[in-house]
């Protein structure tokens, strides 16, 4: 009689707050400031791809990809800065000519230790009847010593269009391609001593001009409409394992033939790409499904959570997602005055993010935004910004109240071990019976997150358990449809 009154007294005040939807809105992610453009250059940076090193510098392109106007060029930030300075601008040194200039539109930017790497289309008139890329490369972050890549320049394999770009733990750099529709390795190890540095890898080496193996899983691009934007590895993963994985983002034709989303792939390694294969990823609420916008740029971080800038008009957000084969499931927001979800007032002005980088240490989120010509920088409130970590305690066994609470249809449900240790987290409904295990295994010490989506299930009080072998704890959740 007592768990029933408690039952009616909870549903009862959950109604008069009204329901929590979705996914974690504002979980644990903070709007800081926005990084401007020097003044001078208020009207010719249109930010589209950025990145960070491990130094948290932050680096954007300023790309014509879509814009003539805009200048071809790169800008950094050091952590704490609120103005970009400028690293190079190709459009003030001669690089960047219709006619006869090296870089027509940049595509894609990553870092390689305190490296900076850029690749590009050259100019149509420059290389007709061909389309071709070139690879611009900074050692040190120092333009002085500028090495160059493409086709008719040094290196091999240039031809084509290269959109986006990551780079591996050892020097490994993957691109998307337009020939195929598929993507490309490049080996930029000074070690490596069968080619050029730069080189190329095509995934087919056996037929260089069928990739029906590997071609995206939207099919064969059309007219350079619906091409792979951009490129996000799992950091620290070992690609000579064909058990890492990597992810592309793809935009559709239009917003009525859709081609486009992210795709997952699996089965490969960086000597033999030939065995990777891309599934698409879907998310039970629809939110990688991509219209003709573009890039969606994409990033991975450290604890495994793909990170996605929805940049097209129906969207306007930037979104954590715990990817499960081919499942995703949003965790985290970065809270967005403009998100058609969920609106937060104290968010940043996002009009139009086009991609996102998050710091090694998961302190800090970049969102480059190119119609806002900002990029927005975001603090996580879960990690703290001591640097002195020594002074911090180890984490203790603990498990966390679910969050949102009352929830629909999905919630986090965190918790911390103070050792490596086995773990059962699982649901039970009010009769005691177990509707989900959300984990069941060897798990390392540390904060750990789950989801528990109770899509199809009835409105009600669950519980949820974790146990170890040391202890076992239950708590109380409610959903509420």
């Amino acid at each position: 009689m007592n768990r029933i009154l408690t039952t009616f007294i909870i549903i009862t005040a959950a109604l008069a707050f009204g329901t929590s939807q979705g996914s974690a809105q504002g979980s644990g992610w903070a709007y800081m400031q926005a990084i401007t453009f020097p003044v001078a250059d208020s009207l010719a940076a249109k930010p589209y791809l950025c990145t960070v090193d491990k130094n948290g510098r932050v680096y954007v392109i300023s790309s014509k990809v879509d814009d003539a106007r805009a200048h071809n060029a790169i800008y950094y930030a050091n952590p704490g800065d609120t103005v970009f300075t400028k690293f190079i601008d190709f459009d003030n040194n001669g690089q960047s000519d219709t006619a006869t200039g090296f870089v027509g539109a940049l595509r894609g930017i990553a870092v390689i230790n305190n490296d900076v790497m850029v690749i590009g289309s050259q100019p149509y008139p420059k290389t007709k009847p061909n389309t071709v890329a070139v690879n611009y490369y900074f050692p040190n972050a120092d333009t002085t010593k500028l090495e160059k890549f493409g086709f008719g320049i040094a290196g091999a394999g240039y031809g084509s269009y290269l959109n986006g770009m990551d780079v591996s733990r050892d020097t490994m750099v993957i691109t998307g391609i337009d020939f195929g529709t598929t993507f490309r390795w490049y080996n930029f190890g000074y070690t490596f001593k069968k080619s050029a540095r730069g080189s190329w890898h095509l995934p087919d080496t056996n037929n260089n001009t069928i990739f029906s193996n590997t071609t995206e899983p939207g099919g064969p691009q059309s007219a350079g409409l619906d091409l792979i934007r951009d490129v996000a590895l799992t950091p620290n993963a070992d690609y000579y394992d064909n058990k890492s994985v990597f992810y592309t983002s793809r935009n559709s034709i239009s917003s009525s033939q859709n081609t486009g989303g992210i795709a997952v792939w699996s089965g490969g390694t960086a000597v033999q790409p030939i065995g990777f294969t891309g599934n698409r990823v879907s998310d039970f609420s629809g939110y990688l499904s991509f219209i003709n916008s573009f890039p969606y740029g994409i990033t991975v971080d450290a604890n495994g959570i793909l990170w996605v800038a929805g940049v097209d008009s129906t969207k306007r957000w930037v979104k954590g997602f715990k990817v499960d084969g081919v499942n995703a499931e949003p965790l985290y927001d970065l809270p967005s005055k403009n998100s058609l979800d969920v609106a937060d007032p104290n968010g940043a002005p996002m009009t139009g993010p086009s991609d996102v980088a998050i710091t090694k240490d998961m302190k800090f989120a970049y969102v480059a935004d190119r119609y806002a010509r900002a990029v927005f920088r975001f603090r996580n409130l879960s990690v703290g910004v001591n640097n002195n970590s020594s002074s911090q305690r180890p984490a203790e066994f603990m498990l966390g109240q679910n969050y949102p609470n009352p929830f629909n249809p999905s919630t986090l449900i965190s918790f911390n071990l103070a050792a490596p240790s086995y773990v059962k987290l699982s649901v039970t409904d009010m009769l005691g019976r177990e509707v989900a295990v959300l984990a069941d295994g060897y798990r390392s010490s540390g904060k750990h997150v789950e989801v528990f989506n109770a899509a199809g299930m009835p409105s009600g009080i669950y519980f949820y358990s974790i146990v170890t072998p040391q202890a076992t704890v239950t708590k109380k959740m409610m959903l509420l449809k």
